[in-house]
């Protein structure tokens, strides 16, 4: 799929941004152009709003709508199979990947000259879609009888750009499910939602989903759990919140200098702070923050749901099940990460 793709070395010394002259699907000479960096997780921890942030830099494109979904779904022509029929999207190629988007002219608009290097075309762009950390669903239609999977959604994109970057938010994962279950509850199609919802349901799917979880664990690693499809019940997302699994497997294919982690909780305290750390990591200017901090005050927080639509309430029980569940998982990412904010600060 990917002989499209040229040696890293003749990407054009005058883009900052992987970029290479090629031939579309239709033989017309065109400029081709990967994501600089990718926002790649996690679901339902401010990754929309971290996208609108970043796509107002002068610096930063990006290739299309926030979650392009191809290297999860859409290049082999499938969608999530949990919530929709196999099928649903045409499969995609990946020149037609490399070559969407008005990206071209806005990399144009950053041409400088600059005294000791070649580059000319100073932006960059990316491909911002949270699913492409947990969404490997399809790996067990490749590699049939195995437990765990060989390759994952790390190792294709290291493939693509080992000098990719890398940015993952992590919000505390029982918030992070409550709001997951509340989010996909309120779209139609994705499962089908035992409407309204309560928090004596949301209590039962929980219980449902630890017990999916921890009988997996009765004969199989943890890595193979958080991935087996068994294990996988939408409506809470329990699997997509053992952090740690997905963060490892990047580390194995990325230098730790690539990935860049990044805890919602904090960055919604001081997005400006937080915005401009992540302009040093991408190497490109920070935000002049009286703008960055009129943007903010103009940008309205998408995926807000209104008061009938959110559980009034988490019962104590659920919560209870919930913290000695993730008790262990708590750790292992904060020893992953060598930070305790990891515990989002619950004794250890």
């Amino acid at each position: 799929m990917f002989e499209f793709l040229p040696p890293e070395e003749e990407f054009l010394k005058e883009f900052k941004n992987p970029c290479w002259k090629g031939k579309d699907d239709l033989g017309r000479e065109n400029l081709f152009c990967l994501p600089f960096f990718f926002i790649i997780g996690f679901t339902k921890s401010g990754t929309t709003d971290l996208f609108a942030i970043l796509k107002s830099h002068h610096f930063i494109s990006s290739r299309a709508s926030k979650e392009t979904h191809f290297f999860d779904r859409r290049r082999r022509g499938r969608s999530n199979r949990m919530h929709r029929p196999a099928g649903m999207f045409q499969p995609r190629s990946f020149t037609y990947y490399a070559n969407r988007g008005t990206y071209r002219d806005d990399l144009m608009k950053t041409y400088k000259e600059v005294e000791g290097t070649e580059v000319l075309f100073h932006g960059i762009t990316m491909d911002a879609t949270p699913s492409y950390v947990w969404d490997n669903e399809f790996w067990e239609s490749f590699h049939p009888g195995l437990s765990e999977p060989p390759v994952t959604n790390a190792d294709t994109l290291a493939y693509l750009n080992p000098k990719t970057k890398i940015i993952f938010s992590l919000r505390d994962p029982i918030s992070r499910m409550r709001s997951a279950y509340q989010f996909f509850c309120k779209y139609r199609g994705i499962y089908r939602c035992d409407r309204p919802i309560t928090p004596q349901k949301y209590h039962n799917l929980v219980v449902e989903a630890v017990e999916k979880f921890s009988t997996c664990l009765l004969n199989n690693t943890v890595r193979g759990c958080t991935y087996s499809t068994e294990t996988h019940q939408l409506a809470t997302h329990l699997y997509a919140s053992i952090y740690h699994v997905y963060i490892a497997d990047f580390m194995k294919v990325f230098p730790r200098n690539q990935l860049y982690v990044l805890q919602m909780e904090e960055h919604i305290k001081d997005p400006i702070t937080s915005a401009n750390n992540i302009c040093d990591f991408l190497g490109i200017p920070k935000f002049p923050e009286n703008r960055l901090r009129g943007f903010l005050g103009r940008h309205k927080t998408r995926n807000q749901l209104k008061d009938d639509e959110r559980i009034p309430y988490v019962m104590p029980e659920t919560t209870e099940i919930l913290e000695q569940f993730f008790k262990p998982y708590f750790k292992e990412l904060a020893n992953l990460l060598g930070d305790e904010k990891w515990y989002w600060k619950r004794p250890h």
